[in-house]
């Protein structure tokens, strides 16, 4: 978080996400202290809400269906593709990715939401989430061609709240600056199980942790799928 730094990507950390309390009947959330991986750019983004065109909001109809096959892996194959992982990328001393205009904003109000931002015009897009606790990671690919998001609730109760108990979303990051270059791209959602963690394995897979119970007593799996 210093500096220029080279082939890295620079971990923001989401802060500031709620936890309902339960006993007044509302949707429990995993505390959100995940962190969040910076650097964009793509094309053409989704339904535009009218806030002055200041604000993008993308529609389900832009990302196509991944159909992900999952294979176990082993806890030191996931830490060892996390030691592994970087980036491409070049972080100027503002946190902004050189050259694509653009950086993650984190708003928390009961709701938590994400942005990438444009530098120049602050003009925004959210990113997607279908849980009030936000987006639980956001990380680029190793050649910073596309990113990957990832959102999950916490237990098996999660019918109770949510259509689905975890969400992954692809984006394609083209040659251009600001947020034409951010290109949606997949979705993938799943009710087997939360995500703990994720990692990028190459351009083309990517490696998660995940349990089916609930996220204090959880009994973790390790899964790999290509993209």
């Amino acid at each position: 978080m210093k500096g220029i730094t080279n082939m890295l990507v620079f971990a923001l950390i989401l802060s500031g996400c709620n936890q309902n309390d339960p006993a007044n009947d509302q949707r429990k959330i995993k505390p959100c202290t995940m962190p969040v991986s910076d650097t964009l750019k793509n094309n053409k983004p989704g339904k535009v809400v009218s806030e002055g065109d200041s604000l993008i909001v993308l529609d389900d109809s832009l990302f196509s269906d991944m159909k992900l096959v999952f294979h176990e892996i082993s806890g030191n194959e996931f830490q060892s593709y996390k030691r592994r992982y970087k980036a491409n990328c070049v972080l100027d001393a503002g946190h902004f990715i050189s050259g694509s205009g653009l950086f993650v904003r984190n708003d928390c109000n009961e709701i938590c939401e994400t942005y990438l931002v444009e530098k120049t015009t602050n003009r925004k897009m959210l990113i997607p989430s279908a849980y009030d606790a936000g987006i639980l990671n956001m990380l680029l690919s190793q050649t910073c061609t596309q990113f990957m998001v990832c959102s999950s609730y916490d237990g098996p109760d999660f019918e109770d709240y949510y259509e689905n108990r975890a969400e992954l979303y692809l984006f394609k990051i083209l040659k251009e600056t600001g947020l034409k270059g951010v290109k949606p791209a997949g979705q993938f959602y799943t009710k087997d199980w939360s995500i703990e963690d994720f990692t990028w394995v190459s351009d083309k897979a990517i490696a998660l942790k995940v349990y089916e119970g609930n996220g204090s007593d959880a009994n973790y799996r390790y899964l790999k799928t290509h993209l």
